[in-house]
């Protein structure tokens, strides 16, 4: 079962729902963190998107339709004869009706409220927008999660009293990027299921997904030149992709000998593909894709301490959690 699922799933609960619907979207939160802080609810596991990173599964999660879909297969891709981010750029998005528009949600987007990209837009159209907080705080709350998840609480329980469907973006994902899973996040996790059971207490379904988790990583400087020495030989853009899941643009005539470097260089650090075996669009997502099979994988992120993107469980499980009204 897949985050494409969570569309329908939203839509029974709010069709069941006796006060109404929250719902919290936790950017970066593994399945295991979930389950350990998640006392109070019922929770299941999703399996995220192809590559395992936010543009993807975010969009896939509120329209219910996949990458080959949705035409936003990771975070930099190919459009036209050069390279966009999927995040903050402007390519060309299909109208896919979102849950949230479907509906009228009132929206707390945080973070994805300032962002002007088309990406955006898509996730967020047709919504009641409640305006986000400064952007240094919004940066401040997102290095303290459980300073973050007060914030989050209190915006909500003030927007709860007009609404019966919200939604909310909590970015715990930047902080998971520097630190891991660390203590903080585990209490910050812990007080949302707090609050989350408060909720339900006084009449609210209350749901809570993430989109992908992480795993730590720990790049190799060799395999890291190897690669951009690929991308320079052999290929007519730069390499694409998300965090532990990247791909390669060829020459036409060097897609097969590139797909043989790529699987030789980096050996047992990585599983080399062909993109149209794993459901990626093309010519959006490059024809030669490789996946992390270890930690010594060339993110384009040296600095990250832990990354996303990958097919391992750790990556693709993600949490959906349920507290019922009267629970």
């Amino acid at each position: 079962m897949s985050l494409a699922e969570v569309p329908s799933r939203l839509e029974r609960a709010l069709g069941e729902a006796d006060r109404g619907l929250i719902v919290v979207a936790v950017d970066g939160l593994s399945s295991d963190v979930a389950k350990q802080s998640w006392l109070s609810a019922s929770v299941s596991t999703l399996s995220s998107t192809v590559p395992s990173t936010s543009a993807t599964a975010l969009l896939t999660a509120l329209t219910g339709v996949p990458a080959d879909v949705h035409r936003v297969p990771g975070t930099v891709y190919r459009n036209g004869s050069g390279l966009v981010h999927a995040i903050n750029g402007t390519p060309a998005v299909p109208h896919l009706p979102t849950v949230l528009e479907r509906h009228g949600a009132t929206v707390l987007a945080r973070e994805l409220d300032l962002l002007e990209g088309t990406w955006a837009q898509a996730l967020l159209r047709g919504c009641t927008r409640v305006p986000a907080p400064p952007r240094h705080k919004l940066t401040a709350q997102a290095e303290d999660p459980p300073l973050l998840v007060a914030n989050v609480v209190a915006d909500l329980d003030k927007a709860l009293p007009d609404a019966r469907f919200l939604w909310t973006y909590v970015n715990i994902d930047d902080h998971v990027h520097r630190n891991g899973y660390d203590e903080s996040v585990h209490e910050a996790m812990l007080r949302l299921d707090a609050h989350a059971s408060r909720w339900a207490a006084q009449g609210w379904t209350v749901v809570a997904h993430s989109d992908h988790g992480m795993v730590a990583v720990d790049p190799d400087p060799e395999l890291v030149e190897a690669w951009d020495a690929i991308v320079r030989e052999e290929c007519v853009i730069p390499s694409g992709g998300a965090g532990r899941l990247r791909w390669l643009y060829p020459r036409q005539d060097r897609l097969e000998t590139v797909f043989d470097r790529v699987a030789t260089t980096l050996g047992d650090t990585a599983t080399v593909h062909h993109a149209t075996d794993l459901g990626l669009p093309q010519p959006e997502a490059g024809p030669v894709v490789a996946v992390a099979a270890s930690p010594r994988f060339p993110v384009a992120d040296p600095s990250a301490k832990y990354a996303h993107g990958g097919l391992s469980r750790d990556e693709i499980d993600v949490p959906f959690a349920v507290w019922n009204a009267g629970q």
